[in-house]
């Protein structure tokens, strides 16, 4: 229970910290618009480079990503990055490690002064130490749906601004303007770069990067086709779009079908945690065994007898963390 209450605590400012840095690193105005407002006033445009040229300064005073990237290796830094990328969050890899390792001993300070044991501080800093893996997989995956989601219809807008006579790059621009992001981000990005010299199929990799969807790879391979071979592209992206809607229809019906066992398992993974809760409630002492050595009169001189508790509580939670994985693949159907 005090696991439960300490976990909150720390979860409750976790997501004030996020939403402050998200509020603060919001998506500016387009560059082209910055600048034309700049240019109508020569003393804002001497501000904001003076100001630029201070928070340059004061992010260059810590080089968080060469500090970390002593320990943890320059490929394990890019792969950071990349995720961060793929999960729209406007935070720098060393920056994340820097709020990570925070995170780590803001929380085994917190549990260590509420409970005062070492176990469950030490404990709770290692939950805290590896719950960025299952928020940055989820938080990536709700994006990539979201994206898919716009995709087929953001499709049909192409596809009507191509027969009314526009270019391919033309009726991106304009079903940009009107889409909602995070679709209208990602190809208001990939114009960008095609303004500024990048090859469509470059852009298209980029984008690629920053949302892995077998969707979009499919109508990146459509257009890279139509390049190369010819044919009509409305009727391409068309039948491409067509595709997209059969694809999330035979999803929504699979996850329809998986949902019983998904929530089974689910219940099947908390049941132990919500026992174990409510007898601690109850009887607490009888429960503190679990997690309490033995005192060396009991335990004789052998360490295996003295942490037999944490020891068997330690395999009953990977054991339950290994069934809800297992429940977890066999419902995953790909599509």
């Amino acid at each position: 229970m005090i696991l439960l209450i300490c976990l909150c605590i720390i979860g409750f400012f976790v997501m004030v910290a996020v939403h402050y840095h998200q509020s603060k690193a919001a998506p500016q105005m387009d560059l082209r618009e910055k600048l034309k407002n700049l240019a109508k006033d020569p003393e804002a445009m001497a501000k904001e480079i003076e100001l630029g040229s201070e928070r340059k300064s004061l992010v260059s005073a810590i080089d968080f990503r060469s500090i970390f990237a002593r320990f943890t290796g320059q490929s394990y830094m890019d792969n950071l990055e990349k995720e961060l990328t793929q999960c729209d969050i406007p935070m720098k890899p060393g920056e994340f490690l820097a709020f990570r390792c925070g995170l780590v001993i803001v929380g085994f300070i917190i549990t260590l002064i509420i409970s005062k044991n070492p176990y469950i501080a030490a404990a709770v800093g290692g939950v805290m130490l590896v719950i960025h893996i299952p928020v940055l997989k989820i938080k990536r995956a709700m994006r990539v749906d979201k994206f898919v989601l716009q995709l087929s219809e953001f499709l049909v807008l192409i596809t009507n601004s191509l027969r009314s006579g526009q270019t391919f790059l033309q009726g991106v621009d304009i079903a940009s303007k009107d889409s909602p992001n995070p679709i209208g981000m990602e190809f208001r990005m990939l114009l960008k770069e095609t303004n500024l010299g990048v090859p469509v199929e470059t852009a298209f990799n980029n984008m690629l990067v920053r949302v892995p969807s077998e969707d979009l790879k499919i109508v990146m391979s459509a257009f890279s086709i139509q390049r190369n071979v010819g044919g009509n592209l409305a009727d391409i992206m068309d039948q491409v779009a067509a595709m997209i809607r059969q694809r999330i229809a035979i999803q929504g019906q699979i996850k329809v079908l998986t949902t019983q066992g998904k929530l089974s398992g689910a219940i099947v993974g908390l049941l132990p945690f919500g026992l174990g809760g409510v007898i601690s409630l109850i009887n607490y002492d009888y429960m503190s065994k679990l997690w309490t050595p033995m005192s060396d009169d009991v335990a004789k001189g052998s360490l295996v007898m003295r942490y037999t508790g944490p020891i068997l509580l330690g395999i009953g939670i990977f054991m339950e963390l290994l069934g809800c994985f297992v429940i977890y693949k066999i419902c995953d159907i790909e599509v």
